[in-house]
């Protein structure tokens, strides 16, 4: 009977003390959730191995990874679509959607939201697990630290470029480039997948030779041949660039990379 006695409590400590399961649905949040939570838990990425995030059918290992977690941590049902259906079937209690209020979903690109979110994140972190909310607080305020800094060196660094033209194939960049004050002569689509249709090409190449465009952004998705009829008779520079990291860092990606390594890219590209 004491030795019952003395296994349920020893289980009633066990589950009281246990690290909150997390799961992630991308890699730069991902990054962010791993800096907050260092010193209680390691939570899980759910899209790894260049899996879209719009397009991907969930395994039974990830269906397991979700049904266990303790909060789920994704950019918005309208982003990861195929997330959506099971995210559906978890409480809202265990979820984290971090882009309620916007349509667009890019938002990692924008040091400012990510301050943001790592505020909430800790709040909502310190919510469900009491016992290490000082380490979630303490984390946060190294985390805001080097997010300001990144902010900072990065406003630097384009700052020469503010008045120099610059496009986008789609929306994707565009809270990357209204945090650091560069100007956008045109979007030549909505989104990536949208079709380019001759309009749409005459359209963006006469706006890019109007305003003396000097860059032109897409994103690894977006081939060649499509940015090749887009510049044809222009002097325009373009790049594309992988805002998810994934060619960036095939272990652990750290945001801090992530978002240097694309504001490189765009200086290269205004240059």
């Amino acid at each position: 009977m004491i030795f019952r006695l003395i296994f349920i409590a020893l289980l009633s400590i066990t589950t009281t003390f246990a690290s909150p399961n997390i799961v992630v649905s991308i890699k730069p949040i991902h990054s962010i959730v791993s800096h907050l939570t260092q010193g209680v838990t390691t939570p899980n990425l759910l899209l790894e191995n260049q899996q879209s995030a719009h397009h991907f059918h969930l395994k039974p290992s990830q269906l397991s990874i979700l049904d266990q977690a303790d909060l789920v941590i994704s950019i918005h049902p309208n982003f990861e679509t195929g997330l959506s259906k099971a995210l559906n079937s978890i409480d809202s209690s265990k979820q984290f959607i971090i882009n309620k209020q916007v349509t667009n979903h890019h938002s990692w690109l924008d040091i400012n939201h990510m301050q943001n979110f790592a505020k909430l994140l800790a709040d909502k972190l310190s919510q469900i697990d009491k016992n290490n909310s000082a380490i979630y607080h303490n984390n946060l305020a190294q985390v805001d630290q080097k997010l300001e800094q990144l902010k900072h060196d990065i406003n630097q660094q384009l700052s020469k470029y503010k008045a120099t033209p610059i496009a986008t194939f789609s929306n994707t960049f565009e809270y990357f480039i209204k945090s650091n004050h560069l100007q956008k002569s045109t979007a030549v689509t909505q989104s990536h997948g949208d079709r380019l249709s001759i309009q749409k090409i005459l359209k963006a190449k006469q706006t890019m030779q109007a305003k003396k465009t000097k860059c032109l952004l897409s994103t690894t998705e977006i081939p060649s041949k499509r940015i090749n009829v887009l510049i044809e008779g222009l002097n325009i520079n373009t790049t594309n660039i992988d805002i998810m990291g994934y060619q960036l860092d095939k272990g652990a990606l750290h945001y801090f990379d992530l978002i240097q390594h694309i504001t490189n890219k765009v200086e290269q590209c205004l240059q």
